[in-house]
């Protein structure tokens, strides 16, 4: 069972998950607008078939191919998890925003899922991050989100087991998993001598990563990206480790000029480049950043550098397009579950 608010839902928050951005007050109050002059019923009048809620979060997406990618996600979790009540919340309000504008569909931010999960007297709720790496955007649901909805139920004496599950590469098993799957996505290419690039989100360096710098070292958490290359690299001994490079669109060392600096220094002769985006769905960054025509464009500033990369090349898939990796995201959320009891 998954909801989205169409038009016709109101809800209601507590201080403890209000959010003071315009943005997201302006789509509280518009939403409110809208239920009220359509006599809409509270989303707290939850249909629920299981005692056990899982809550799916994910940035968000106003591009029509990553709702199919977040369809199949659910799809997949409710074969996975067929004795739980399934939900999705997007985190961008911008995106809830204009996706709503374009279609009429508006995704409920995690605090408010919540909300309504706990006014539906659910007895576990388990939080699934969708995000790639363990950044500023899992850091605000596991620090804002999950603890401050923990906080508030404790301080009221609400009985409610919640649990978080990881993001997608957050282990070296999660990494090298997720790399071995990549690279039997792009063995074919490898083998006539093609390269391939991979464009993550990145972090930039902001303070909170000075948090887990005992963990992941200089880089914070874009480690993650500097280990699953080295993993990619490492694949069948190192035989395609001078085809392979990742780099990102928000973290500096890993920015589009630096990463053509490297690839210029290993590829010698101008071939033929693919371009995947690391990331969960094929959004706004893979279609723009990285093959938008655009001067400015990861596609556009390869070709400008002299390498071909044809229509063929360019693939507007994410993570979560690949059931393989998918699962990594799935175990994360099993162990979730298991802490719970």
């Amino acid at each position: 069972m998954f909801f989205v608010l169409i038009l016709g839902l109101s809800f209601v928050f507590t201080s403890c998950e209000d959010d003071n951005s315009d943005q997201y007050r302006e789509i509280l109050n518009k939403l409110d607008e809208i239920a009220k002059n359509q006599g809409g019923n509270s989303l707290a009048d939850i249909k629920k078939m299981s005692d056990d809620a899982l809550l799916l979060v994910t940035f968000g997406s106003t591009y029509p191919e990553p709702h199919k990618t977040y369809d199949n996600m659910l799809k997949a979790y409710r074969a996975q998890f067929p004795d739980k009540d399934i939900y999705l919340a997007f985190t961008a309000t911008t995106t809830i925003r204009r996706w709503g504008a374009k279609t009429g569909e508006y995704f409920l931010t995690p605090d408010l899922w919540l909300t309504a999960l706990r006014n539906a007297k659910y007895k576990t709720i388990t939080v699934q991050s969708l995000h790639v790496i363990p950044g500023e955007e899992y850091i605000i649901l596991r620090d804002e989100y999950v603890k401050g909805f923990k906080d508030y139920n404790a301080e009221n004496k609400i009985d409610i087991k919640v649990s978080l599950g990881d993001a997608l590469l957050t282990s070296q098993e999660d990494i090298k998993s997720v790399g071995n799957s990549l690279m039997k996505v792009f063995k074919s290419n490898l083998e006539k001598g093609e390269a391939v690039v991979f464009m993550g989100h990145g972090n930039p360096k902001p303070e909170y990563i000075d948090d887990v710098k005992d963990v992941y070292g200089e880089h914070g958490v874009n480690q993650c990206y500097y280990d699953i290359q080295r993993d990619m690299r490492a694949y069948e001994g190192g035989k395609y480790a001078d085809k392979i490079f990742v780099g990102t669109v928000d973290y500096e060392p890993m920015l589009f000029d630096p990463t053509l600096e490297i690839i210029n220094g290993k590829l010698n002769k101008k071939g033929i480049v693919n371009l995947f985006p690391l990331m969960s769905i094929a959004g706004d960054h893979a279609n723009n950043d990285m093959a938008g025509d655009e001067d400015d464009s990861w596609k556009m500033g390869l070709k400008k550098a002299g390498y071909t990369i044809n229509k063929d090349n360019i693939v507007l898939k994410g993570l979560a397009d690949y059931p393989e990796i998918l699962n990594v995201w799935i175990e994360h959320t099993k162990k979730a579950i298991a802490e719970l009891k």
